[in-house]
This record gives C-alpha cells, sequence and structure tokens, in this order.
C-alpha cells in the first residue's frame, strides 16, 4: 500500500480526486436589509477574506489574508494606532463658566446663557446714587462711599470735626448742666477733702426744698460774698429762745471751715458736697443753762439752689451711713446725739441750713413739742435770712 498519495489515509480507500481549482464557495449568509457581498459592521478592508484565501488539501496557499506563523506569503500591512495621551498631566484650564444655581450640583453655564464679554469701565460713584448693582442705597441710610470718595485728607478733616463736634457737645452738657453747672458755681470747685468714716444719726429726721423767697440767692454767682464767723452767728443771736417750750439756748461754741468734708461724716455725704461746689461750713452748738436741751446748727454754702435741695435730700437718703457732724463739747454737753434726737434740713437759696435738737439725757420722742419748736428757731439762720431780705430790696 503506498502512502505517498494526497488525501489517502493508512488502511483505507483511496478518496476521490478533488478539483483544486474551482473549489466550492461558502453560501452567502442570510443578512436582514445588508447583501451577501457587503461587510460587517466594523470590519475594515482588511478583514475581508479574498477567495483564494481558501485552504486547499490542508495547506495555507499564497496570498491568503490570514498568516498568524508568517508563512505562505507576506505579512498584511500594520494598522497604526494613535498615540495615548501621557499619564498625570493636566490639562490647561479654561476659562470657569458661570455657576449654575446653589445646590444644582453643577459648574456648567445654562444653555443659552450669554456669554460674558470684557467689563465696562468702574464709573465714579455718586452720592446718593445707584451702587455698582444699579440698586440706590436704602433710605435713612448714607451711601458709605461719600467720605471716602474725599480723599485721605479730606476724610480724616471731617472725621475730626465730627468728633470736635461730639466734645463739644458733651462738654457742654457736663458745664451747662442746669443749676450744676460751672456758671452757677461763679469760680472753680473748693477742694473737699475726706470724711470721718464713723460718725453719730438722729432718730427722725426731714427735709424740705428752696422756695421762691430765697430766688435772690438761688446761686453763689449771684451772692458770691463767702460767708463769715460773726455773720453766721451774730451777737444777737448768740441767745435762742424757745418761747413754746419757756425753754433758752445760748451758743456754746462754734467754728467756720473751708472744707466742707469736716463738718460731716460718710463718703457719700462728702461726695455730695463735693459735687455740690460746697465752699464753707458754719457750726454752732447750743445749749440751755439747766443742761437739759441741746441744739446742733450747721450752714453750707452750695452753688445753686439745686444742689442745696440735693444735699438735704442725701441725709436723709443715706441716714445711717452719714451725717452731720455737731462740734466737739465737754461736760453734759458731750453726750449730745447719743441719746434721742430730731433733726431738719431746710435748703434756702444756695444754703443748706441743718438743725439737730435732742435731750442731754437721751429722753424724747418724735411727738416732743420742745424739740419741735427748737428745730423751728434753729432753722432761722440770721446770715441766710439777711441775704435773702437784702437781694429782695
Amino acid at each position: 500500500m503506498e502512502f505517498d498519495e494526497p488525501g489517502r489515509r493508512p488502511g483505507g480507500p483511496r478518496r476521490a480526486p478533488v478539483n483544486r481549482q474551482a473549489g466550492r464557495r461558502p453560501a452567502p449568509r442570510r443578512t436582514s436589509g445588508r447583501t451577501a457581498a457587503a461587510p460587517r459592521r466594523g470590519a475594515g478592508p482588511d478583514s475581508a477574506r479574498p477567495e483564494s484565501g481558501r485552504f486547499e488539501g490542508g495547506r495555507p496557499q499564497p496570498g491568503t489574508a490570514r498568516n498568524p506563523q508568517g508563512k505562505g506569503g507576506p505579512k498584511p500591512p500594520r494598522t497604526s494606532k494613535a498615540p495615548k495621551p501621557p499619564k498625570n498631566v493636566k490639562a490647561p484650564k479654561g476659562p470657569k463658566s458661570a455657576m449654575g444655581p446653589k445646590g444644582s450640583g453643577t459648574g456648567r453655564r445654562p444653555a443659552g446663557a450669554p456669554v460674558p464679554g470684557p467689563r465696562a469701565p468702574h464709573a465714579p460713584h455718586v452720592p446718593g446714587g445707584p451702587g455698582p448693582d444699579g440698586r440706590r442705597p436704602r433710605a435713612g441710610r448714607p451711601a458709605f462711599g461719600g467720605l471716602a470718595a474725599l480723599g485721605p485728607k479730606a476724610y480724616f478733616a471731617a472725621a475730626g470735626a465730627l468728633a470736635a463736634v461730639v466734645l463739644l457737645g458733651f462738654g457742654a452738657l457736663a458745664v451747662a448742666g442746669g443749676a450744676d453747672g460751672a456758671e452757677a458755681r461763679g469760680a472753680a470747685l473748693p477742694p473737699v477733702g475726706t470724711a470721718a468714716e464713723t460718725g453719730l444719726s438722729p432718730t427722725s429726721y426731714s427735709s424740705s426744698p428752696s422756695s421762691e423767697a430765697y430766688a435772690g440767692i438761688k446761686t453763689r454767682k449771684a451772692d458770691a460774698e463767702p460767708l463769715t464767723i460773726e455773720e453766721a452767728f451774730p451777737e444777737d443771736a448768740r441767745t435762742l429762745a424757745v418761747p413754746e417750750a419757756e425753754v433758752e439756748l445760748k451758743l456754746a461754741a462754734e467754728k467756720l471751715d473751708g472744707d466742707c468734708a469736716a463738718a460731716v461724716w460718710g463718703a457719700s455725704v462728702a461726695a455730695d458736697l463735693r459735687r455740690g461746689g460746697c465752699s464753707q461750713a458754719a457750726r454752732g452748738l447750743y445749749a440751755d443753762g439747766d443742761g437739759g436741751y441741746a441744739m446742733a446748727v450747721a450752714v453750707f454754702n452750695l452753688a445753686s439752689a439745686a444742689d442745696a435741695d440735693r444735699f438735704v435730700t442725701t441725709l436723709g437718703d443715706v441716714r445711717g451711713g452719714g451725717f452731720v457732724r455737731p462740734l466737739p463739747a465737754e461736760g453734759s454737753l458731750a453726750e449730745f446725739g447719743t441719746g434721742f434726737g430730731m433733726a431738719r434740713g431746710l435748703a434756702q437759696g444756695h444754703f443748706a441750713v441743718v438743725s439737730w435738737a435732742a435731750r442731754l439725757d437721751g429722753s424724747g420722742d418724735a411727738a416732743d413739742e420742745t424739740l419741735l419748736s427748737m428745730l423751728i428757731e434753729g432753722g432761722k439762720a440770721p446770715a441766710v435770712l439777711a441775704r435773702a431780705a437784702a437781694s429782695s430790696d
């Protein structure tokens, strides 16, 4: 058996010879809407298989399109691919697009939005006119660009002028604050020292403001003459008679102080005298011959009737924390103020007159007629009454 015949298997019959020149062509595929000769989608010119590329006798023929081993014919031309962009290289940023509405999650310009062109030159700001957004400032609120548009020098000059006006306003309030101003005092405030921290106070106290009877001496500027000890306690006033009680009081001690703090105790009382421009304090101590009654009298020279009104009111407000200090004395008068006592403060023009009556044995009450009569007589300060009468002539 010969094995050199092509197409023959060992031990089998011979095959019929095959016409190698005219092979059978495969039937065209059935396609929908395509012709059999049209190539499939996505196939390039190299993908079409030529008819001569059939395998005949199990061997590839020359001109075949597929040649994986590189045998039997030339290789098909290699299709070049587009180069890939290098990695980790950022593309240049373009102009930012207008952002969409807040929360939309996109920064793209809405479709149909106009592309912004170059900005128009900035127009100078006109005070009170529309701003850059085309809107005018709200009514009642000045445009903040007004002062800034004046330039640095003009801006600071305007600010300095405004500060000067404010300071002048506060100064006018401080200087011309009613009757408490420097005009009412007529001079610089006198010094008021530090008052004693502790002292005695009366059991009861009442006060009265100034009246029109003292309008002529309403301010110290109108009544500028300072008090003297002889004027405060003249010879004919060294004895005080209390007819209702058949008590006669005689002057036992007298003193005139230029520092009003020496005549009081308590920091709040001294502070009020300092505020009221107190310049003098005249004090006297009276007692009867039997040693049963005593009375202390004090006259304060303040700047105005308003200061006098406030001072006599303060004595009642802080009673127990400050009051007038009676003059020190010996014997039975040394006990003055330790028992029951009644006091009264009267504002008479720019003067404040305070009288304090008590029994030296410490007895008495608010219905004690003798003590009430003594307070009335103590309020008739000779120097103040004389000046009020002289101003009304």
